[in-house]
């Protein structure tokens, strides 16, 4: 009788231990679970990271892809500043000192034209935020183009220029002057670039408003005038808005191998962005000695780096053998194609339609008890938001398995201890 009031006593005990036991604990009365959470069924194939992997890896890559308008040598050598509303220009009239305010008379020759950069001065400081400057020029008559894109010049008067080049404006005065002056000679150049400016925002050292002179800026050289990208900043997914549309830009792979297809050159209106790290981050799971999330360095880090930076495995509960990585790629049978197969620009904007449904797990698999294998994780590049996870061991579930029955075991045999000495 003793025995069965004990063991009653036990079981009340174990019943109410849940509100007794010390920790955190919430309550479950006040949570709606009849929804069971929905799996797929299919199952996903394991590819094993071996050295057929990488033969197909090099085989379907394939080669980059401009956005936009990259800057090459054809298109800097073809590329012309169109003046627009608030530029400055200055002309020189030869041997017209009248013209041009006391220079350019008697055959003298006034100094050299400010070129490209030197004319805008202000736009280069970095940290400056300021998109006006001009520089006039000794012996030049400078005029501010006005808000109808026009310009006045003696004998000829008001002459629309917006959206011409320095060379059209200046067979444009030429023609018409020539009415007046028997074979004038004339100079035309822009000494203020104030009508087209980008936005330089992000993870710079000195975001700004920058102007584009007369030399097509790229957007290396964009974050050149800001000062440079800080430390923690994702250059391989530098951002640029244009039309209300985001493009992606990967200038890491510009800067480390000089691929030309990612040097967009900028037009009026561009914001470009820098983001921070935040979003480039891989996830190191399962049995390591530190579960963490790390870091890619200019969007690359391999599977060997992300074990390193946990600590490594766990040499007790982890089992080499199967060390996952797991992506998130676009099931195209259930997703809409929204990258045409003709190299035209995607906006980054058009996968923000894609649903969640049609996002599946691409699934690797690392075996490192292979002398190969040790070898090829320092050479799987893994992906921004990858998950690596390790894989526990059946022996290591089994203590744990043991760990939870033991004290349970333990306390059935001290009772019966107490009760039958």
């Amino acid at each position: 009788m003793t025995i069965r009031k004990l063991s009653a006593g036990l079981l009340l005990m174990s019943l109410g231990a849940c509100s007794l036991a010390p920790g955190p604990y919430l309550d479950r009365s006040r949570l709606d679970q009849t929804v069971e959470p929905t799996y797929a069924s299919e199952k996903y194939p394991v590819k094993p990271i071996d050295i057929a992997y990488f033969a197909e890896e090099r085989a379907a890559v394939q080669p980059s892809r401009c956005p936009l308008t990259c800057l090459t040598k054809a298109e800097r050598d073809n590329y012309a500043y169109r003046v627009g509303i608030n530029d400055q220009l200055t002309v020189i009239v030869w041997d017209h000192p009248e013209l041009t305010g006391g220079g350019g008379g008697g055959g003298s020759t006034p100094p050299p034209l400010p070129q490209g950069n030197a004319g805008n001065s202000a736009a280069l400081t970095p940290g400056s935020g300021s998109i006006t400057s001009s520089v006039g020029v000794e012996g030049g008559l400078v005029v501010r183009v006005a808000n109808n894109g026009t310009i006045f010049f003696p004998r000829v008067g008001r002459v629309k220029v917006v959206g011409l080049t320095a060379q059209e404006i200046q067979q444009l005065l030429t023609q018409r002057i020539s009415k007046s002056i028997r074979d004038p000679q004339l100079d035309v150049r822009v000494s203020g670039f104030n009508s087209q400016v980008i936005q330089m925002t992000g993870n710079v050292r000195s975001p700004a408003a920058e102007s584009i002179t007369d030399l097509p800026l790229s957007v290396v050289d964009a974050i050149n005038r800001a000062g440079g990208a800080q430390p923690d900043a994702d250059l391989q997914n530098v951002g640029i808005t244009r039309d209300g549309k985001r493009y992606l830009v990967d200038v890491a792979a510009l800067l480390e191998t000089g691929d030309p297809q990612q040097n967009v050159i900028l037009k009026d209106g561009d914001i470009v962005d820098v983001p921070d790290r935040s979003n480039s981050r891989v996830f190191v799971l399962g049995e390591v000695v530190k579960p963490t999330s790390l870091p890619m360095n200019r969007g690359k880090l391999s599977l060997a780096d992300a074990l390193t930076g946990a600590s490594g495995l766990d040499v007790k509960t982890g089992d080499p053998r199967f060390i996952y990585v797991v992506r998130g790629a676009i099931n195209p049978a259930l997703a809409p194609v929204t990258q045409p197969t003709a190299p035209a620009p995607v906006p980054v904007a058009a996968k923000a339609n894609v649903k969640d449904s049609a996002l599946v797990p691409l699934v690797y698999r690392l075996d490192m008890t292979q002398v190969d294998a040790i070898m090829l994780m320092t050479r799987f590049e893994l992906q921004p938001r990858d998950v690596v996870y390790v894989q526990v061991a059946s022996s290591a579930r089994f203590n744990r398995f043991l760990d939870q029955l033991t004290p349970t075991i333990q306390t059935i045999f001290f009772t019966k201890e107490l009760v039958n000495p």
